[in-house]
């Protein structure tokens, strides 16, 4: 031991070791130990280094040999009192030897190192910690890095109730020693034996439940964080239970007004360096619940989700701008990165989160947005972007959940709606029906060419195929085909120049004035079909939806091509979109301005104008020859008939005296001409819709005579529902209007007295009842 000493020495510790071995000449060895807290602070950390490294020599060997770690417990005794400097430099030497100690390869040499650091560990906490010193964290340290460097089970145990005996004899005495407790317990809640999970566990909750108070310091954002490792072990859903409510506990305290860090200082609102620091705190409990909510087991999801935006419900008028921009991005939009990665090769366990999870997280964050709209009102376009994004997606699942969230929070925040806010809803909501609108059934080459008919329509789940040719027809509407006759695909160029003859021969009274170009007149057209998934109804109009059932379904196992599934996704998004403009014209039609007004009406009959286009009379009699008599053909006649009945709406609510009057009494002259402009135009696209409608439908009559087939009757039983609509719908036409628009519409009221559909009569009847009664008297 004196040549380790003497070796790599300075001169003054080489003479103090000297001088010691002199006076202890004859004296039992025992003495070298004892008197080791006579050595000088130099000659000291040698002496420990030393020691140290004649340590390692011995447990080399075979068997291996404790007896210089035994003695470094005893020298670290009687040197502990030195000045807490020279034993930081005499801990960083014997800290690294019990690190190597602990992890020997023999269990049972490791198991006793622990032990021995568990003892100086024991022997440290006696003594008082000054303030801004971490020495009691220093020691240690070294079982926070063999609890995650060791292989052990029984090593991981022994560590833990090492800990454990610590807290309960020196509970009093710890202080910054708390960070390493939390630490090795964080380590532990990942483990995967139960038992030490538990242990672990059990020490945590009764330090949070019953000595909160010397762990706020500066230990509280590692409390948290071992909560946090705790709710996220897989072991046992009841520890990550109630790790979640002990978080509560620990966002309680904070919220007291209380800011942790040693001293305890109140919040004040106006004082923002206090406000930073506390958010500063609050956003690690906020990322980890976050974090949480897409745990694979639904109880552990779905209590994070509820604690979550309690906390945020209850403490966010605390939050500041900043942090609550942070929030959003950070800790509540990444909860939606399931839904938004969705698609058609989702995981089963993405289903079921979807199925189980989002619906009520998109709510809850609705519901928090408009709770604490003033505060977050900035946040409404990446919000909108969120459940528009989520909307665009081709799983039909995804695309109901993210527009009915849309929907919640239309009908519950929209009263509190600004007009920027309403004209980037309106913005979205347009952007959202163009960029969904099924192309691919106008790009023939999306289409295999030697697809058979009868699988074409199967994939669309719907009773029709897809054959038909794109051509003009006697109502002007276009009729179109995926292919062509002979079965082959059709060019692009061709399919877009039918399209553009089509459309220049449409009625100028209907089409021009909404539609812009050509080109744009071709890409805001929509094609719809009944979804698949009837839950999505929900966000429906409840009259179009119940009123218009006329497909059937095949057997479900039938697969479907990713083609018609991408089809099918934007079809139904389409088909929700309605809903939602549907949503805010019942609710809040009086509180938007003209040209807002305007443009939904524009998005509306953007929307409907090419379903409508699609189920013309030709167009369902083509695809009717191709299909047997049993089953009805490809159509679009759900889509519209949502779109016909919310935009018949939008029109009477628009051309009504009442709410013309109503708006008027409490506007500026420049609002009243607004108004009045408004009025007018909606008048005339009322007036056009229906003529347009009445005079298809009465020039299809008309044609009955000249045939005895049966599609014409199967065809017009189709499209019964569409006519009953639009006449109930005059029937609420305000009487004025009706009146000046008699002339041409009477003629063709004639014409479809004769028609053998009992529904259309029966609409007819009431039209004449309610309308004509006034005239005739």
């Amino acid at each position: 031991m004196a040549a380790t000493v003497m070796f790599g020495s300075n001169q003054i510790s080489k003479d103090a070791v000297l001088q010691s071995l002199r006076e202890l000449a004859g004296k039992p060895s025992e003495q070298i130990f004892v008197n080791s807290v006579k050595l000088p602070s130099e000659s000291v950390v040698e002496f420990f280094t030393a020691l140290c490294n004649v340590s390692a020599e011995e447990l080399k060997q075979n068997p291996a040999r404790v007896y210089s770690l035994q003695k470094l417990v005893e020298i670290s005794y009687y040197n502990m009192a030195r000045i807490r400097m020279v034993w930081a430099r005499i801990w960083s030497v014997l800290a690294n030897h019990f690190i190597s100690a602990g992890s020997h390869h023999e269990e049972k040499i490791a198991m006793y190192a622990i032990d021995s650091l568990r003892q100086l560990g024991m022997k440290y906490l006696e003594r008082a910690e000054l303030a801004n010193f971490t020495f009691q964290n220093d020691i240690l340290k070294p079982f926070v890095v063999l609890m995650h460097n060791s292989c052990s089970e029984s090593i991981r145990r022994l560590i833990v109730d090492c800990i454990v005996q610590m807290i309960k004899s020196k509970v009093g005495s710890i202080k910054s020693g708390w960070r390493s407790v939390f630490m090795i317990f964080t380590a532990a809640a990942d483990d995967d034996l139960e038992t030490i999970v538990e242990s672990a566990f059990e020490n945590v909750e009764q330090v949070i439940l019953e000595h909160f108070d010397q762990v706020v310091g500066d230990c509280f954002m590692d409390c948290v964080n071992c909560l946090i490792g705790f709710a996220n072990n897989k072991t046992s859903h009841r520890i990550s239970l109630k790790a979640i409510a002990l978080l509560r506990i620990c966002e309680e305290r904070l919220a007291e007004g209380l800011v942790p860090g040693g001293s305890l200082k109140p919040i004040e609102d106006n004082a923002d360096a206090t406000s930073d620091i506390t958010e500063h705190y609050w956003f690690p409990m906020l990322a980890g619940l976050s974090d949480l909510t897409s745990d694979p087991r639904p109880e552990v999801s779905n209590c994070a989700l509820e604690v979550l935006f309690d906390l945020l419900n209850e403490r966010g008028n605390k939050f500041s701008s900043n942090f609550w921009e942070s929030i959003f991005h950070r800790v509540l939009f990444p909860i939606f990165d399931h839904i938004r990665h969705a698609g058609k090769e989702t995981t089963s366990y993405g289903d079921e989160w979807i199925c189980e999870t989002s619906v009520h997280s998109l709510q809850l964050l609705c519901n928090l947005f408009n709770t604490f709209y003033k505060e977050v009102s900035f946040m409404l376009p990446p919000l909108l972007n969120l459940l528009l994004d989520c909307a665009k997606k081709t799983d039909q699942s995804v695309a109901s959940i993210s527009l009915a969230a849309l929907v919640h929070l239309i009908e519950v925040g929209g009263h509190q709606f600004s007009d920027s806010d309403w004209d980037t809803l309106l913005k979205s909501i347009r952007d959202a029906s163009y960029t969904t609108q099924p192309l691919e059934l106008l790009n023939a080459l999306g289409i295999e060419s030697g697809k058979s008919q009868s699988v074409m329509a199967r994939d669309f789940e719907v009773p029709a195929n897809a054959n038909g040719q794109l051509q003009d027809n006697q109502e002007g509407r276009a009729s179109v085909d995926l292919r062509e006759s002979d079965g082959q695909t059709p060019s692009p160029g061709k399919l877009q120049k039918a399209s553009e003859a089509a459309e220049l021969n449409r009625s100028q009274t209907i089409g021009q004035r909404l539609m812009g170009n050509m080109m744009d007149n071709l890409f805001v057209r929509s094609f719809t079909s009944k979804p698949k998934n009837l839950a999505s109804d929900s966000v429906i109009p409840a009259s179009p939806s119940k009123t218009m059932d006329v497909v059937e379904h095949y057997p479900e196992d039938l697969t479907e091509s990713p083609f018609m599934g991408t089809v099918r996704g934007k079809c139904v998004t389409q088909l929700l979109l309605l809903g939602a403009l549907d949503s805010i014209q019942k609710k809040y039609w009086s509180k938007l301005k003209a040209y807002q007004k305007i443009k939904i009406l524009e998005i509306l009959f953007s929307m409907l104008e090419f379903s409508a286009s699609y189920n013309s009379y030709t167009n369902l009699r083509l695809r009717m020859q191709h299909i047997s008599s049993e089953r009805p053909p490809l159509n679009l006649l759900r889509q519209e008939l949502a779109g016909t009945c919310i935009y018949l709406d939008a029109l009477q609510k628009t051309t009504s005296s009442s709410s013309s009057s109503s708006s008027s009494s409490s506007s500026s002259s420049s609002e009243d001409d607004d108004v009045t402009k408004v009025k007018t135009d909606a008048e005339e696209k009322l007036v056009s819709f229906c003529g347009q409608v009445l005079k298809e439908t009465s020039d299809f009559q008309s044609s009955i005579g000249e045939t005895t087939n049966m599609e014409i009757h199967q065809v017009l039983g189709l499209r019964s529902p569409i006519i009953v609509t639009v006449l109930k719908g005059m029937c609420a036409m305000d009487n004025q209007i009706f009146r000046k628009h008699l002339r041409s519409f009477y003629p063709l009221f004639t014409k479809l007295v004769c028609c053998d559909q009992m529904d259309i009569r029966g609409a007819l009847a009431d039209l004449f009842s309610m309308q004509l009664n006034g005239l005739v008297e």
